[in-house]
């Protein structure tokens, strides 16, 4: 469930709320650096993204930016330094159900990435290194069917890959090695003239 984010009248709770969800979820990494305990609506002016990074007030951020739907609920949280997303980055649906957690170091995606439906189930598990693919994805249908379960390395497939349509037929099944594909792969590579004949009898 999603932290009750307080009115501004009480900003004092929201520095305190926000302050045990950071240190409740910063990585335990000694290759993170700590984010400064500075506590930013994203309904402030003054915000801008320029090449990746986010700026306030014409400097990169470093601090914490949140936002919130509104009945005041917590929409999103993410920590930033120099202006780079660092860390765990959350995001939720209206209904309280977690929707996406996003790690990254010095503003490129690192570790797990995760994501959910409104209902709860699994939308999607990356592995990311270096802000590409490393490692296995997942993603699935709402209804929980799996649609897609690929290997990575340095962002390009590399190994089993399979993926199936939603009525679980499966749509391809084949294997990279470097870089050389083997297997159904779903995809009609050639166009057979005869085709587009038609023939009459």
């Amino acid at each position: 469930m999603a932290k009750r984010v307080p009115s501004r009248s009480s900003i004092g709770r929201v520095v305190t709320g926000l302050w045990l969800l950071m240190v409740g979820c910063r990585s335990h990494s000694a290759e993170t650096p700590s984010i400064p305990a500075v506590f930013v609506p994203a309904e402030q002016s003054g915000w801008q993204r320029r090449e990746g990074q986010l700026w306030l007030r014409g400097k990169p951020f470093s601090g914490w930016q949140y936002g919130r739907f509104p009945d005041g609920d917590t929409a999103f949280v993410g920590g930033y330094r120099d202006g780079k997303a660092e860390g765990l980055h959350r995001f939720w649906y209206e209904n309280h159900r977690l929707k996406e957690t996003r790690q990254f170091r010095q503003g490129w995606q690192e570790g797990e990435q995760r994501g959910w439906y409104a209902t709860g189930k699994p939308a999607f598990r990356y592995q990311f290194r270096h802000d590409v693919y490393e490692g296995r994805r997942r993603e699935w249908y709402p209804d929980g069917r799996l649609a897609r379960d690929g290997h990575y390395h340095d962002g390009q497939e590399d190994g089993a890959q399979r993926m199936w349509f939603a009525d679980e037929q499966l749509k391809a099944n084949y294997v990279v090695r470097k870089g050389r594909t083997y297997g159904f792969t779903g995809v009609k590579n050639c166009v057979n003239a005869w085709d587009s004949i038609t023939v009459s009898h």
